[in-house]
């Protein structure tokens, strides 16, 4: 096994399993089972941010097995959290929220809990889009109405966050060229210009019935190098790109740990109190609770 020179990132659980969308390919439905209740997250939270900073770690990014604005307590005392270990040197300069937008929609909430958030150290929201209109979205989650996408970002920018998209690529939904140059396009218009993008897969990284077809998906990856500018790789794969002006990353869904790489894409920790090197647990075990 390789020394770990580097550790880039911590992607990290919280919440409870609750969620205010439907999407019919949902890839946290095993993590549920294990989701707690009482809003905190596993004391190896803090052991993970120490870890990953340690080893030059930049970016601290926090998700759920369910719909982390759903639980607004358990967001919250994941930053309180960070933000003891930033106190004592743990300091990441991107700290995430990635969340499905449903409830940035209304002014009401960002207006109560996103200046509470900067203030413990939230730096962007990544919101998820699956589709390049809204009404088609909202078939996605399985509701009525999904927010416009220019009032969810003028609302997160409005308190002073970064406005990020996670754009994810779907057969049958954002899978060719042309679709993805769109919804690239659209967000720029709405307020978005820092997007990140990935196929869809089962958490094993293995395809799946919503995976694009590899062809599509080497058509995207070669739209991008002959359309935008490389401003640097991924040593995991893809990279980030200039289109335009707009920040454009394209990478995989998972990395599966290489125990004779010097380097791990991210620290995951699970609400078990599990840590490990990828969301492919299998012979990925850093530490457990």
């Amino acid at each position: 096994m390789a020394c770990i020179e580097k550790i880039y990132s911590v992607s990290a659980l919280l919440g409870s399993s609750a969620c205010n969308g439907n999407c019919a390919f949902c890839a946290a439905k095993e993590l549920k089972k294990v989701a707690p209740t009482d809003n905190m997250m596993p004391s190896t939270f803090k052991s993970a941010l120490r870890l990953s900073a340690r080893y030059g770690g930049w970016s601290l990014s926090l998700t759920s097995s369910g719909e982390p604005t759903c639980s607004p307590l358990a967001v919250t005392n994941a930053l309180k959290d960070y933000q003891e270990v930033a106190r004592e040197g743990a300091y990441f300069p991107n700290v995430n929220l990635f969340t499905n937008g449903i409830l940035l929609g209304s002014k009401k909430f960002c207006d109560k809990y996103l200046p509470l958030w900067k203030r413990l150290g939230l730096t962007a929201v990544a919101v998820s889009i699956h589709e390049i209109s809204e009404d088609k979205q909202a078939k996605v989650y399985g509701i009525v109405r999904y927010p416009k996408y220019s009032e969810i970002f003028s609302n997160i920018r409005k308190h002073g966050l970064q406005c990020r998209a996670t754009v994810l690529l779907r057969k049958g939904g954002i899978d060719t060229p042309e679709s993805y140059k769109t919804v690239i396009e659209k967000l720029k218009r709405s307020g978005c210009e820092n997007i990140s993008s990935w196929p869809i897969g089962n958490p094993d990284s293995t395809r799946n019935e919503s995976t694009p077809s590899r062809l599509n998906l080497f058509k995207i990856r070669l739209w991008l190098k002959n359309n935008a500018l490389l401003c640097h790789g991924h040593v995991w794969g893809g990279g980030v790109y200039d289109y335009k002006g707009t920040l454009v990353r394209i990478t995989d869904y998972v990395t599966k740990h290489d125990p004779k790489k010097d380097y791990v894409r991210q620290l995951v920790v699970f609400q078990d109190g599990t840590v490990a090197y990828s969301w492919i647990r299998e012979g990925a075990i850093c530490f457990k609770a």
